[in-house]
């Protein structure tokens, strides 16, 4: 009887979603990009507490832990085409900016 083929290394790692930070959220992590081990699919909220705990300085002025959700002015986008709204998924591969929703002018 042949052996079983070896687990490939997607099968035993957890997927990853890459998250560029732009603006304050930026200089609140003084990072520019994060990634974060996620399932697929993956809500808002466990992206939210993700994102916590790979970079606890954005929690409070960008992270709000007790809602699940980001901070008031901050929003994220998907591919550079999707703006996310709370019911929407996160998918391994994804590639998200966190931004200030707020417009200059």
């Amino acid at each position: 009887m042949p052996d079983a083929p070896p687990l490939s290394a997607s099968s035993t790692t957890p997927s990853m979603c890459y998250v560029e930070l732009l603006g304050p959220a930026r200089l609140q992590a003084g990072l520019k990009h994060l990634s974060v081990k996620i399932a697929a699919p993956t809500t808002i909220p466990e992206l939210i507490f993700a994102l916590a705990e790979a970079c606890p300085a954005l929690v409070g002025p960008v992270l709000d832990l007790t809602r699940g959700r980001l901070a008031e002015g901050h929003v994220l986008n998907r591919n550079g085409r999707d703006f996310l709204k709370d019911r929407d998924l996160i998918q391994p591969g994804d590639r998200l900016l966190l931004m200030s929703s707020s417009a200059g002018g």
